[in-house]
């Protein structure tokens, strides 16, 4: 396969630029639907299968496992190969996914099928390098907010489907998941653009892209980016023990079931939502990325040092819309402060190994908050707040970053240049 890119790509305005990112949201929102949809009977189905607790936990480590391992590589291929065809691919092997986990008929197949789910699910770096591809420095965080939103309303849609289907029958949400996935491919083929321009050099010839290690060495060089990582990391921890163990703490607290717990996560991604799909990117507009930034990372670590005090609804609700605004703030700008770190042609690479990271960030909350969970009901949340704070103090000096152009801007200065007049006539315009 060859890995030079159609020179086309991306070539409209900011019409094209903005329907790009309207799709990759979509195919998001449609992903992460399609995943959300089988969360309500997942751990019913591996008991099912003879799970205990922990084999029941160990599903969803192997998962976030996966993409732990996956996230960086599908980035770095969709840099070397193009966003739409990894993609694609990707949603097709998540496809797969759901098929083994209908089918699984022992706990070995279904960790299997889960493994082969959290591959396919690896690709959410590869649709934020879209964002990257098509947004100017400036509107970046506002564009990657709309892929945090799109995997918010996911979460806040899949489940409560999910938990419909599985009334008419204990296989209807796989099945259901897997033709979501299928439409989703269909949609990727169909509508989505391929936003990675490529200029193939001598030295990407001889480039290994299966070297899943290699976006480590750009984190070694650049100080910026290290941090951001270990900031995104801290973050995702500190959220993920939080909703990991939220269920338990609010059974022992208010005696609430799965249906209470249900309304109670749908308030977080309607916040969420909110912040992500449209108040960031005012936000960001008028104080920065680095300032939104740091203040998520105080309302989030309040929030969470907040909740073991929560023992009325009064109290619990305004813990919880505090750090769903805080976690609303914080990951758009931390993503797009990445972006802007690296260079255009390996925004896949960063991203995705920031997913990964945060992939892994995924296996270990849930693990440690359980274990602090039998040593006291509000240690996890203390431990969130302590990880959010080191986030914090990491994240505070500012670190002077240069935004890289996007591939759409660094062909308007080359046609700049090479047509000085029309430089001249923009400016003359412009000032008018």
């Amino acid at each position: 396969m060859s890995s030079r890119l159609p020179q086309q790509a991306n070539t409209a305005g900011p019409a094209r630029s903005r329907n790009a990112i309207l799709m990759v949201a979509l195919v998001v929102l449609v992903d992460i639907t399609g995943f959300g949809l089988i969360l309500p009977l997942l751990p019913f189905w591996a008991e099912r299968l003879g799970a205990n607790p922990f084999e029941v936990g160990l599903i969803l480590t192997v998962y976030a496992l996966a993409q732990f391992l996956f996230t960086p590589l599908l980035g770095a291929l969709s840099d070397r190969y193009g966003r739409r065809p990894v993609i694609l691919g990707s949603l097709l092997i998540e496809a797969l996914g759901f098929v083994l986990t209908a089918i699984s008929g022992t706990l070995p197949l279904l960790l299997v099928a889960r493994f082969v789910g959290g591959l396919g699910a690896s690709n959410i770096g590869s649709a934020q390098a879209v964002v990257a591809d098509v947004t100017a420095p400036k509107d970046r965080a506002r564009g990657m907010g709309m892929i945090g939103a799109a995997i918010g309303l996911g979460f806040v849609v899949g489940p409560a489907l999910g938990g419909v289907l599985a009334g008419i029958g204990s296989t209807v949400p796989f099945w259901a998941a897997f033709g979501v996935a299928i439409v989703n491919a269909l949609l990727v083929l169909a509508l989505l653009p391929e936003t990675r321009v490529r200029r193939e050099s001598a030295s990407d010839r001889h480039q290994n892209p299966f070297a899943l290690f290699s976006g480590w060495q750009r984190v070694v060089r650049t100080p910026a980016i290290a941090r951001l990582i270990i900031v995104n990391l801290f973050f995702t921890l500190a959220f993920t023990a939080m909703e990991a163990i939220f269920a338990l703490f609010s059974q022992r607290i208010f005696g609430w079931n799965a249906t209470q717990n249900g309304y109670i996560f749908t308030y977080v991604g309607v916040i969420i939502v909110v912040m992500q799909g449209g108040m960031v990117g005012q936000l960001v507009k008028r104080f920065g990325e680095h300032t939104v930034q740091i203040g998520g990372l105080v309302v989030l670590t309040i929030g969470l040092a907040l909740l073991p005090f929560a023992v009325s609804l009064g109290v619990l609700l305004l813990a919880l819309g505090i750090l769903s605004i805080g976690e609303g703030a914080v990951t758009p700008t931390t993503n797009a402060l990445l972006s802007l770190a690296t260079p255009a042609d390996a925004q896949g690479e960063t991203l995705g190994l920031a997913q990964g990271m945060a992939g892994l960030g995924r296996v270990i909350g849930p693990l440690v908050a359980g274990w602090l969970f039998g040593i006291g009901i509000g240690l996890p949340f203390i431990f969130g707040a302590l990880l959010t704070l080191a986030a914090l103090l990491i994240a505070l000096p500012r670190v002077a970053v240069t935004p890289w152009a996007s591939p759409k801007e660094e062909r308007e200065t080359a046609a700049a240049s090479a047509n000085p007049k029309a430089e001249q006539d923009t400016v003359a315009t412009s000032a008018k």
